[in-house]
């Protein structure tokens, strides 16, 4: 009996966790897959079940038969707000964005790590907010640690360094493919014989695109491996007091600026749990790092067109999107041939242009909420953003 109970509490630990996912959404219902194959039910039978519950009384929360969920948890807990801006020129959208948190007398929590030596540079942001803020200064921070533990600073130099090679690398092959899958594409022929050659073309580019991403978290992995108990005594302290500015805050702002930079603090630090608890508001970078991967991309360099590639993993906040701040400026939205590359390559992931004066908010990973705000189309289209 004592085994049957300790399922009990693992199935009722675990529904907890997944209640803030939407078991209806494709992309969310990956999170419910191991509490499914826990309790051994189809998922047609447990959508059904869950169906047949008040919205609030979603979570499963016992099974004692292998077979049937009998329960169900008590209300959940509320998802954060998060919203996403465009870049604040020339349309400032923050004042409205921050007055829709009805926060009344602050403080907010910002994130400007992006902006490298600028950071904490926030008056602009102050005089539209109005509120109290109290920046994180995670580079500063991790500029003082590793200038005190010389044998940390030189072990994270030959991270950034193999990163950097790994990037080039990466660079080198996606270039002949992507321009292999851009001349299918503008191509006519026999149309069942095309059509198979598109799509294994961008397949290619997919999978050069994941073996990327693998590549650049076994480098992280490794490195957190190796000197995690440096980074614990070097940022431990650092991180006890983020956590204590955080909880005190109603909020979190993170701004624009290098997102390889501030994807780098955010996780040396550690923020994604408490950005998971927060309401967050982001743009231009900052937008870019909630979600599960990061693609630069621009189709306007001073050296030419430049070919969308993977910087790396996110922060995850905002799963089964990308996006892609300033796309009015930074793509060729004309170019349909580009463009339908773009979405058919991240599917099933939601290309999402987020220009000036553009908002965008979610409540947990579902979209509540859109102004001005258009996403990739497979026919080489931008669209408005509709929500249901």
């Amino acid at each position: 009996m004592d085994g049957r109970r300790d399922d009990h509490s693992k199935i009722a630990a675990g529904s907890r966790f997944y209640a803030r996912f939407d078991y209806r959404d494709p992309i969310s219902y990956r999170g419910w897959k191991p509490l499914l194959r826990a309790v051994r039910l189809p998922r047609s039978d447990f959508i059904s079940r869950l169906d047949a519950v008040p919205v609030r009384s979603r979570a499963v929360v016992s099974c004692f038969d292998a077979h049937v969920c009998r329960h169900f948890s008590h209300m959940t807990e509320p998802r954060p707000v998060h919203l996403l801006l465009g870049p604040q020129r020339p349309t400032i959208n923050l004042v409205d964005t921050v007055a829709a948190l009805r926060i009344s007398n602050g403080p907010i929590a910002v994130i400007s790590a992006g902006m490298q030596e600028a950071e904490g540079d926030i008056g602009h942001v102050q005089e539209a907010v109005g509120l109290p803020l109290s920046d994180l200064h995670l580079y500063h921070r991790a500029q003082k640690a590793f200038q005190e533990d010389t044998r940390l600073r030189e072990a994270y130099r030959q991270r950034q360094e193999h990163l950097k090679d790994q990037q080039r690398l990466y660079r080198l092959r996606l270039k002949q493919l992507a321009i292999a899958a851009r001349t299918l594409l503008a191509a006519s022929g026999e149309a069942d014989m095309l059509a198979a050659e598109q799509r294994h073309a961008i397949a290619q580019l997919r999978a050069l695109d994941r073996h990327h991403l693998q590549r650049t978290e076994t480098l992280h992995d490794h490195f957190e491996q190796e000197f995690g108990a440096e980074i614990q005594a070097a940022l431990g302290r650092h991180v006890d007091e983020i956590r204590e500015v955080v909880d005190s805050c109603q909020a979190i702002l993170i701004t624009g600026g290098n997102v390889a930079i501030l994807l780098d603090r955010l996780r040396l630090f550690g923020m994604t749990r408490l950005l998971r608890q927060k309401p967050v508001v982001a743009w231009s970078a900052g937008a870019m790092a909630l979600a599960e991967r990061v693609v630069l991309f621009h189709d306007r360099t001073p050296q030419g067109r430049r070919d969308p590639e993977v910087l790396g993993a996110g922060c995850g906040l905002l799963p089964g999107f990308v996006f892609l701040p300033d796309a009015r400026h930074r793509l060729l939205v004309k170019n349909r041939n580009r463009i339908e590359l773009f979405c058919r390559r991240f599917s099933p992931e939601l290309c999402v242009a987020l220009d000036s004066g553009s908002a965008l908010q979610f409540e947990g990973a579902r979209i509540t909420a859109a102004e001005a705000v258009r996403h990739l189309k497979r026919d080489g289209r931008l669209s408005k953003l509709r929500v249901s």
